[in-house]
């Protein structure tokens, strides 16, 4: 009679568990996916959209681009800097793990002629998911690999999309008005979105009065506010009363109310706009800048 030792049997458990987890699929998740909201390297607001990385259980990843402004087709990758302001060229790549070099081969975008990207590749540079964390991603054009046309630096995908902006007095208004309040952006999978608002300290009776999202990222000045944001490569304006872009208060000043909207952007390329209330002359009276809520 053959006799096994208690150990004999621990480790034979342990190894039949093993044998199990494999034969049923189970593999090891390799990390959550990333996001970088891709801008314009020179500070102007012609490049912008997303850069998503969604990761494979051999540590390579779905590059998936999308993206607006774009002068023609190019390259992506992913560096070893941590910021856009001060912007580090260095792949981050590491051959020794399996890594790819970004040569410009696989990791290609391509453009229309209106300047959109929705373009993916598979790739892997050697680091998981929390390795890639924080690194930049940046933009080349294929007709100029030595310039740095937009970059964004990798963050873990937010799975509440949902902005909100504190408002305050709008840069410059000097009169009677007290505005305050808060308004809450919350984002479907198709980029509409719900626009809800309940402010106070408003013009008393304002029927039809204008909120909208606006292309500038400060209530700091006016000059930093700037026009509507919207996307107009794939949809008109719809910051208008025509549209639902309006609330109205009661004789107290207050209002409080929702409507639906698509500015053509998604919750990352509206993160930290500003919203700017409209008396019913049109004057600007109102400023909050959108946040990501928790």
């Amino acid at each position: 009679i053959m006799k096994f030792s208690t150990s004999s049997f621990v480790s034979l458990a342990i190894a039949l568990q093993a044998i199990s987890g494999s034969c049923a699929g189970e593999i090891p998740a390799s990390g959550g996916p990333l996001v970088a909201l891709i801008q314009d390297a020179g500070g102007k607001a012609g490049i912008i959209g997303t850069a998503t990385l969604r990761f494979n259980p051999d540590q390579s990843f779905l590059f998936a681009l999308d993206l607006n402004g774009l002068p023609e087709d190019g390259v992506a990758v992913i560096t070893d800097g941590t910021s856009c302001d001060d912007i580090s060229e260095i792949p981050y790549t590491d051959a020794s793990n399996g890594g790819s070099d970004f040569d410009g081969m696989m990791n290609t975008y391509q453009a229309l002629d209106e300047g959109i990207s929705k373009s993916a590749f598979r790739f892997n540079n050697g680091y998981n998911s929390n390795q890639n964390l924080g690194k930049t991603v940046l933009l080349y054009s294929k007709s100029d690999l030595s310039t740095v046309l937009a970059c964004g630096v990798l963050e873990p995908e937010v799975e509440k999309t949902v902005l909100a902006a504190d408002m305050g007095v709008y840069p410059g208004y000097t009169g009677s008005l007290s505005p305050s309040g808060r308004v809450k952006v919350t984002f479907r999978d198709d980029d509409s979105f719900q626009f809800r608002f309940r402010l106070s300290g408003l013009e008393a009776d304002c029927v039809g009065c204008g909120i909208h999202i606006h292309a500038g990222t400060s209530c700091a000045t006016h000059e930093e506010v700037l026009g509507h944001g919207w996307n107009a490569v794939v949809v008109q304006d719809l910051w208008t009363a025509a549209s639902g872009a309006t609330y109205s208060t009661n004789s107290s000043g207050k209002a409080r109310g929702f409507f639906e909207l698509y500015n053509g952007f998604g919750y990352e390329e509206n993160l930290n706009h500003a919203v700017v209330i409209h008396m019913q002359d049109g004057t600007r009276v109102g400023c909050g800048v959108l946040m990501s809520r928790t």
